[in-house]
């Protein structure tokens, strides 16, 4: 027993010259996962009443829980720090130095990350009002009515709509990759972006004339087709032995509409000036604007 007691002197002396550190860095660890805790609790109550998930999923269609990132991610930056801080406590500068290093390039890139965070709220608000001042225009006319009742097409004031979102969401991508310093993606984007912006007049002036073209091949169908119907026309073509289903009022009618709209329609793939899709359609349409002629002729 005697030979153990020099042993447990030395043991009690380096426990009692390291005791206090001991306690000092617990304390730490101790007080900092409760600061890291509180933090994480707070950042995620503070969030969900702005229900950014919510409205993130309003917006987007997509279920994602960006508070229990934010929340979490915070929650690993006071652990972090709190490791560090528990390291010098016990004087151990080689593990805490790394830390410290780790700490300060992650306080340097948070600037980065927190502007890229606002810019990336800033888009998502603008394209959010883009969106929805779009969806009450398009709401208050009978766009959507009057596509499935005469063209049999899907309504188009969502689509138009949520395509307007995303445009505007991209318009800001290179400006959020351009605070975080990320040029690798930010180039090829940049020139990406450059060339849409470029197409996007001439895609509105296509749309323009394929929509004025065709309200008005519309409305000519309608006008002549109900003339031809009040005039006889029908009765007469049943006379002359056609068919009931047969009608000339909406054969004229569908006659006037190939020929205005099919001329619009070769004029607005001109205004999209791409040669790969407009060329080949447009010699299309035009074969089958020489053919309709013929088709009359023949009948």
């Amino acid at each position: 027993m005697d030979r153990l007691r020099p042993l447990w002197d030395a043991l009690q002396g380096a426990l009692g010259a390291n005791l206090a550190q001991l306690l000092g860095a617990l304390a730490i660890v101790i007080v900092g996962w409760f600061v890291a805790a509180l933090v994480k609790a707070g950042v995620r109550k503070a969030l969900g009443a702005l229900r950014i998930n919510a409205r993130f999923a309003g917006s987007t269609g997509q279920k994602a829980d960006i508070e229990g990132v934010v929340a979490l991610a915070l929650f690993w930056v006071v652990i972090l720090l709190t490791l560090g801080a528990m390291f010098n406590a016990l004087n151990l500068p080689a593990v805490s130095g790394s830390f410290a290093a780790l700490t300060n390039q992650l306080f340097e890139y948070a600037p980065r990350v927190l502007g890229a965070a606002l810019l990336a709220l800033l888009a998502w608000l603008v394209a959010t009002a883009v969106r929805g001042l779009t969806q009450k225009v398009l709401d208050r006319t009978t766009l959507d009515e009057k596509l499935s009742e005469h063209a049999n097409i899907s309504p188009i004031s969502e689509s138009l709509s949520s395509a307007l979102f995303w445009l505007v969401v991209l318009l800001f991508v290179p400006a959020i990759l351009g605070a975080l310093q990320m040029e690798g993606l930010l180039a090829p984007l940049r020139e990406m972006t450059t060339k849409a912006l470029d197409i996007l007049p001439n895609l509105v002036a296509a749309l323009v004339i394929g929509g004025v073209g065709w309200v008005v091949a519309m409305v000519l169908r309608n006008l002549v087709s109900n003339l031809l119907r009040s005039v006889g026309a029908d009765q007469v073509g049943t006379k002359a032995g056609l068919a009931e289903t047969v009608q000339i009022s909406r054969l004229a009618g569908l006659l006037v509409f190939i020929v205005v709209f099919v001329p619009a329609l070769i004029a607005a793939l001109d205004a999209l000036k791409i040669n790969a899709i407009s060329q080949p359609a447009t010699e299309m349409l035009a074969m089958l604007l020489d053919a309709v002629p013929r088709i009359v002729g023949a009948g």
